[in-house]
């Protein structure tokens, strides 16, 4: 795995650790292409918080934006987060062949 690959998986497992963050991400993957003031709708914080997590959200890897008019729509990266899980996934079972010895 190159250094550029571990330093963009830490960066979107960054991302994923604050609790908001990780439900703006289940709210798009219910829900689908949103925009800012949809996803605001579904929070107790300000609009501008809300653009900041997504900011982070989408430099993870972890959304996509595409601008259509004056709004900005955010959707999952798909692609990129199951190529990230399946690279954990395949170190934990491979992990899981060498136990610590006893």
């Amino acid at each position: 795995m190159s250094i550029e690959y571990k330093e963009r998986t830490s960066k979107s497992l960054s991302a994923m650790g604050n609790p908001v963050r990780i439900e703006i991400a289940f709210l798009i993957g219910r829900q689908g292409c949103l925009n800012v003031s949809q996803i605001a709708d579904h929070f107790k914080i300000s609009r501008p918080a809300i653009s900041n997590h997504l900011r982070i959200l989408r430099e993870a890897h972890i959304l996509t934006s595409e601008k259509k008019g004056q709004e900005v729509y955010y959707s999952l990266d798909c692609q990129y987060i199951e190529e990230t899980l399946t690279v954990i996934l395949d170190m934990v079972r491979n992990s899981s062949n060498h136990p610590c010895a006893e």
